[in-house]
């Protein structure tokens, strides 16, 4: 931010200094010979009209080339059907992908789950085992 300030000083301060040597030449004019009048007058149009078309050339858009083609674009130009194409089908692709994911995920959870039933299902402990608290945390382990 600090150096869009520094920019905007320098152009006005660029601008007052213009119009101080606009003025002092003005004023001087009525000393100059007829010869040095019209160049000025010359200069100050040419410097008016160069001033002119780049402004309006920053107006218009930029033309962008693609091998043989021509189109119009800029940053804001919004007729680019493929950019919006392109970001209509990134939500459900998204989307999508967020949700295989968490399918994924879940049935990953339920396949552990059904192996450490069966497991204990299949083997041959007392009871008393799966009220131990070591056997739970020796469960817990085995991940």
């Amino acid at each position: 931010m600090d150096t869009d300030n520094n920019k905007l000083r320098l152009r006005a301060a660029e601008a007052r200094f213009g119009y101080q040597v606009a003025a002092r030449l003005t004023d001087d004019t009525e000393h100059l010979p007829d010869e040095v009048v019209q160049r000025l007058k010359g200069i100050r149009h040419m410097v008016v009209d160069r001033q002119r078309t780049r402004r309006q050339a920053l107006a218009r858009p930029p033309v962008l080339s693609h091998g043989q083609t021509a189109t119009l674009g800029g940053p804001g130009d919004s007729s680019s059907w493929r950019l919006r194409l392109g970001l209509l089908l990134a939500i459900p692709t998204l989307l999508f992908g967020l949700y295989a994911l968490q399918h994924y995920q879940q049935e990953r959870f339920v396949r552990k789950i059904a192996d450490i039933d069966t497991a204990l299902l299949l083997d041959n402990l007392p009871p008393q085992a799966y009220v131990d608290p070591g056997f739970t945390s020796y469960l817990r382990q085995g991940d």
